[in-house]
């Protein structure tokens, strides 16, 4: 990714933890690339600190490498990668203190990480949530769409 933008886990070296606007463009960006290859079928997209680079605009990049789609299962281990990938830009650890989240921002991870890969949300919940709604509208409203 050089001369892209500053891989994240050295800009968060160099620069300090993501905080406000900064970190909810992280988090939307690389969960809104998420639900997108998720929607074509790609997962296990090893989202990481040295897979995601910031750009020099301020959008996210992701460098990743999509397997070959399952029954879901690396799917929900994307989702849980994006959790730990929004702790990292927000502490400098994938295991810091959820406190210096937003208390949306916090709800949003810890749904995502979850023990039971099943009950983590999909891409696509998360980013309604993400978005502004709540992970129950999010998935009613996903519901009612299936159903109609």
């Amino acid at each position: 990714m050089g001369g892209q933008g500053a891989v994240l886990a050295d800009f968060v070296r160099s620069s300090g933890p993501l905080r406000g606007q900064a970190l909810h463009r992280l988090a939307m960006g690389c969960a809104a690339a998420m639900a997108k290859l998720h929607a074509r079928g790609a997962a296990g997209l090893r989202l990481g600190p040295r897979t995601v680079a910031l750009g020099t605009r301020g959008q996210v990049l992701i460098g990743w490498q999509a397997s070959a789609a399952d029954d879901g299962g690396a799917m929900a281990e994307d989702v849980r990668d994006w959790a730990d990938l929004v702790v990292f830009a927000a502490t400098g650890s994938q295991h810091g203190d959820l406190s210096v989240l937003t208390p949306a921002l916090r709800a949003a991870v810890e749904e995502c990480r979850r023990p039971d890969a099943a009950a983590r949300p999909q891409a696509g919940h998360l980013l309604r949530v993400l978005l502004g709604h709540s992970m129950a509208a999010a998935v009613a409203s996903v519901d009612d769409l299936l159903a109609g």
